[in-house]
This record gives structure tokens, sequence and C-alpha cells, in this order.
């Protein structure tokens, strides 16, 4: 009797682990479509904030506007960015409607990037960077929504692989937007954002809101802990300066040169595409080789001085082929240090905290958005172009004592391994897998 009671037991925990099983496979093809179709859409999130990036200052230098100009312009989004992505944020946290803040960054960019097609002034390009800035500062979310298929404990790991999107999306929308741009024009480039905003806005709405399984009210002294944490304010000093540079030279004044050397819209779009692809490599390279073989410090060090050496040799290219040459080394110094302290931003920080800290952190480091373009139009306005690049290069340059003096090891680790401490007085470990 016994043996006979015991066989229908069997055969229930039997049918309930084969449905726990397929349960749990079902989630996870679920799940990997969901992370695909994400994925897709941050794609066209970066072809809608890059399909013009390489031809707003050679437009606007066709319509007439001097150097600083042409640097505030490119630099407005900056601002915009520094002024939103916190708030952002804290309301995405707040409200737990992450995907209303993506749509609504995206039907922004509509609006507003066709404004400026149909109607191209001063007034309409500050328009569209500031749609530019205002989408950008979405990202934030992105970043959580993404790292949520993933978990708390592979927060970093989600983020490294959501950072590919941002390459491998630029690199389409300005290889997009110079094809269109060779052959009807500047401007053109504009319709190509619009589209990808367009698709993505579409996709949008196949995608499921983060959910929590603990919704918990929105405590203030997250925010709080976050402004007051030390760590986030150092590492995006770092950031900043890292984009700064960038955006003041790839993204403004760069293609500037190439065009003096005789580039047309198809070399100038290469040019980017060029930056781009090894910062993709770069990025990728960091968590399987570099963090491995000579840790985050080192990594970042040598990221920082690589992209300021070359920046400063940029004015003094003699041809295209050079420039090329150069925009490559540069492209791989931005994606060592720029992924390093992105992955320091947001390793161990629980869900609930996570948009608020990326917020702060992409509030912060959009000052660089800012700062590059106008200092070094400035700068190109009272001296020269090549005075310009040397100052940028310098800060670049200058950086790595911050790198040096403010990221140690932790006790009992060399500088060489993976796991760095950010102070003095903070004894937890910021770890990258």
């Amino acid at each position: 009797m016994r043996e006979k009671s015991a066989f229908p037991n069997e055969g229930k925990a039997r049918e309930g682990n084969e449905r726990m099983e397929y349960m749990n496979r079902t989630n996870k093809m679920n799940n990997r479509k969901e992370t695909i179709l994400f994925f897709i859409i941050s794609l066209l999130f970066f072809v809608t904030i890059s399909a013009f990036d390489p031809f707003i200052s050679s437009y606007a230098k066709d319509l007439g506007f001097d150097s600083v100009v042409i640097g505030s312009i490119i630099g407005i989004s900056g601002i915009v960015a520094l002024l939103t992505r916190l708030p952002i944020g804290i309301l995405s946290d707040m409200f737990h409607k992450r995907r209303l803040f993506i749509q609504l960054g995206l039907l922004v960019t509509i609006v507003l990037w066709t404004l400026a097609f149909f109607i191209p002034n001063a007034t309409t390009l500050y328009l569209g960077k500031i749609s530019d800035g205002l989408t950008g500062s979405t990202w934030v979310i992105y970043n959580v929504m993404f790292a949520s298929y993933y978990g708390v404990k592979e927060a970093a790991k989600a983020v490294a692989i959501l950072s590919v999107a941002s390459p491998i999306g630029s690199i389409l929308g300005t290889t997009t937007g110079a094809l269109v741009a060779n052959s009807y024009g500047y401007r053109y480039s504009f319709l190509v954002a619009v589209a990808a905003a367009i698709l993505a806005l579409i996709l949008t709405c196949f995608t499921k809101d983060i959910s929590i399984k603990m919704k918990v009210k929105y405590d203030k002294k997250i925010l709080i802990e976050q402004v007051t944490d030390k760590k986030i304010w150092i590492i995006s000093a770092l950031a900043t300066v890292a984009l700064m540079v960038t955006i003041a030279t790839r993204d403004t004044f760069t293609p500037l040169v190439a065009t003096d050397l005789g580039a047309n819209p198809l070399l100038i779009g290469m040019l980017a595409n060029t930056h781009l692809i090894i910062y993709g490599v770069a990025a990728a390279l960091c968590g399987g080789f570099f963090y491995k073989k000579i840790g985050l410090v080192k990594t970042a060090f040598i990221g920082a001085v690589l992209q300021g050496v070359i920046v400063i040799a940029i004015p003094y290219a003699q041809s295209l082929s050079m420039l090329f040459l150069l925009q490559a080394f540069q492209g791989f110094g931005y994606g060592l240090i720029f992924t390093v302290v992105t992955s320091w931003a947001v390793e161990n920080i629980p869900e609930i905290k996570q948009s608020t800290r990326l917020g702060l952190f992409q509030s912060l480091y959009s000052g660089g958005m800012f700062l590059g373009p106008v200092l070094i139009g400035i700068l190109i306005e009272m001296f020269s172009r090549t005075t310009g690049f040397l100052i940028i290069g310098i800060l670049s340059i200058v950086s790595t004592i911050l790198i040096r003096g403010t990221v140690k090891p932790a006790k009992g680790q060399s500088s060489d391994q993976i796991y760095p401490i950010i102070g003095d007085d903070d004894e937890k470990k910021m770890s990258v897998r």
C-alpha cells in the first residue's frame, strides 16, 4: 500500500517540475524576445540622435554662422540634458511609466526636426538640438529598462551589452545620413532622424513597462543619498571631460578640418563612423580583456591620455587618410575611458535607485556636451583652431590626475585588479563582470 500511494505523489511532483521547467523556458523565450525588441529600439534611438550630427557644423557654416554660434548650437543639447536627465530619472522612478517617457522623447524629435527641415535657420537648428537633448535625456530609462531583463546583480553586464547599441546605432545613423546628405543636401539628414524616431515610437507599443515585484513609493531620501555620494561626482567629472573632448572635436570641429581637406558629406559621415566603430571595439574589449589584464584604473588612464594626445595632433593632419587614422585612435581612447566610468556609475545599485543615480550621472556629464563645443568655439575665434584643439586635448590628459588621485584599489588588492574603490572611506567593491 505504501508503494502504491507513493506513485501518485511522485507523478504529481514530476508533473509539477515539468510545469515549472516549461514556465521557465517560456519566460526565458519571452524575455529574450523583449530584450531583442528593446535592443532594436535602442539602435533606432541612436539613429535618431546621430543621423545629422556630423553635418550640423558644416551646414551651419554654409548658413554663415561663426565658430561661437556653431559651438553653441551643438552644445545647447548638453544644457538641456543637464537640466532634464535627473528630473526624468526621478519621475520615471516615481511613476513607473518609463515607456511613456521614451515615447514622449521620440515624439519631440519628430516634431522639432521636421520643423528644422522645412524652416532652416539658426532658431530651428537650436530647437532641433534642444529636442536632441530632451530625447537623449531619456537614455537613462533605456538603461534601466534593459537592465531589468537581467536583474540587479547583472546590471553592469546589461549596461555593457546595451552600450554596444550606441556605436552600432550611431554608425547606422551617420551612414544613412551621409548617403542622404551627399545626394540631396545636409538638411535632408534631418528626415533620417525623423523616420527612425517614428519607427522606434511604433515599436515601443509592443514593449512592456518594467514590472516591479514590490512597488515601493519613491523615497526622496534616494535623491539625497545619490547627490551626497562623492563617488558619483568623481565619476561624473571624469565622464564630463571625456565627453566634452569628443563632442568638441568629433561632432563639431573635426568635420570642419575634414571639409578643409576636401571631404564631401559621405566622407564626413565615414569619418564619424571611424570613431564610432573603434569606440565600439574598445568598449567591447573592456570587459573581456582590458579589465582583466590591467584593471579599470589603468584602462581609464590609458584612454584619457590617448584621447588627449590624438586631439592635439588633429589640426596638423595633412591629408584625409591621416585624419581618419587619428580619428580611429581617438575613438579607441574614448571607448576605454567612457566605458570604465559608465561601469563604475551603475555597479551594485538597487533597481529602485538606478534611474535616479544614472539620471544624476548623465545630467552631470551632459555639461561636457555644452562646455566642449562652446569652449573650443571661443578659443578658435580668439586664437586659432590649433589652440582650441590643444587646450581641449590638455584637459583630457590632466583628467588622469583625478583618476590616479581618487580611484583606489580595495584593501589587499593591487591597482592591476579589476575591483576599484572610489575614495578613502568607501570599503565596498565596485566590480565589473
